[in-house]
């Protein structure tokens, strides 16, 4: 039986991936609202366990995002949500995560080369990095074969 969804989070695993990112950065904005409430009340055991829930969903979002490294996406909803997290990753000038940068940039630019959604040279101006190219670049054979037939 096929299961037949207009939503492409219940199908794609990067955009499922990028949803649970984005559930676990709520709560751990909910948590740290909690955490200075606390504060000011002046709880330092509740300041404390809201501390190790927040280390614990920083973990969890961490591990997300790993995920959403290697996963494939099947739908422009999770090749867009991978190369957003591409930029995040980009920003945090980390190099794990400018290493997973790289990937999440990767997969995403594959699946769009692949829907033909994928300008090289627009994507490349866009991105400021050589990676669309290297990608996305006619073979020398395929290029002379085009100018011979015009």
């Amino acid at each position: 039986m096929t299961v037949q969804t207009a939503d492409p989070i219940e199908f794609c695993p990067a955009a499922a991936c990028a949803a649970a990112i984005v559930r676990l950065e709520g709560f751990i904005d909910h948590v740290t609202r909690l955490h200075a409430e606390a504060q000011v009340a002046g709880s330092p055991d509740l300041m404390a366990q809201l501390e190790a829930i927040t280390s614990e969903l920083i973990l969890a979002a961490d591990e997300a995002r790993d995920r959403l490294a290697k996963v494939e996406a099947v739908s422009s909803a999770g090749a867009m949500a991978q190369l957003l997290a591409a930029i995040r990753d980009v920003r945090v000038r980390d190099d794990a995560e400018r290493g997973r940068a790289k990937d999440l940039e990767a997969k995403a630019i594959g699946f769009l080369a692949e829907a033909n959604l994928y300008d090289a040279h627009f994507c490349r101006s866009l991105s400021g990095t050589r990676l669309g190219g290297r990608l996305h670049a006619r073979p020398a054979r395929e290029v002379e074969a085009v100018h011979r037939m015009s």
